[in-house]
């Protein structure tokens, strides 16, 4: 063999795009009035539909629910500005928030559509995501990926300094080799969605027209991995002789 052994040291990059698996939708509820009650009352009702909404679905037998939460109703007020500096009477607000985690995005628009018509209710920010067992799984099969991008890399150098073999000596994660280089997670997905209206009506209004519901199609996330990796490579005796 060649005494003299070249040492190939590389960084094996990969990334891919996952559909989400869950989806959280944040409710705002809110409203005004001049009294404490003319601001709680609507605030009050609009809770209890959408938590009776939430509950209805988190009741079916294969609900698309994985869980929702509701925030204390918080009570506060205060004065209007005004340019001339003269105080203006009391307006007292009344507000709560509901998070709603969707593992079934089937009933997400029909959801979403729902309380969006509400006066007092607004839709906050929508969160696609992967629980942490389908981003180990997947972050598993990207870095397979970035392995074999690595021995990808070190063939291509053998092959350019005509060694025809060559021999893993070390596999790490960035930085453990000594390559200050490297990324490994995903980037989440906090809002970025195309919405389009389903051509097949959901349902009927109170009018007993037909009525179409909005569905969302989250943006993929990506998953990325770098590995580390060193190669020894070497010709044989018959390379070396010829």
């Amino acid at each position: 063999m060649n005494p003299h052994p070249v040492t190939i040291t590389v960084t094996g990059r990969a990334q891919r795009r996952f559909k989400p698996n869950r989806c959280t939708v944040h409710l705002s509820v809110h409203s005004d009035g001049s009294t404490r009650e003319k601001a709680s009352e609507p605030v009050t009702a609009a809770v209890n539909t959408v938590t009776d909404l939430l509950t209805s679905l988190s009741e079916q037998p294969d609900s698309p629910l994985q869980r929702w939460s509701l925030d204390q109703l918080r009570h506060d007020r205060y004065r209007p500005y005004h340019s001339e500096a003269k105080k203006r009477p009391w307006v007292y607000r009344s507000t709560a928030s509901v998070k709603a985690i969707f593992k079934d995005f089937s009933a997400l628009g029909t959801f979403i559509d729902e309380v969006s018509e509400m006066d007092e209710v607004e839709v906050g920010r929508i969160n696609w995501w992967l629980t942490p067992k389908a981003t180990a799984k997947r972050t598993a099969q990207v870095r397979d990926l970035a392995v074999r991008n690595a021995l990808a890399k070190a063939q291509g150098y053998t092959q350019g300094l005509g060694y025809s073999e060559f021999t893993a000596v070390a596999i790490a994660d960035p930085g453990m080799l000594g390559l200050t280089t490297g990324r490994h997670g995903y980037d989440e997905s906090p809002m970025p969605v195309a919405a389009r209206v389903m051509a097949a009506p959901s349902g009927y209004n109170g009018d007993g027209e037909e009525r179409q519901v909005i569905e969302l199609e989250p943006d993929r996330i990506t998953l990325y991995a770098d590995v580390e990796a060193r190669f020894e490579a070497v010709k044989t005796e018959v390379e070396t002789q010829s």
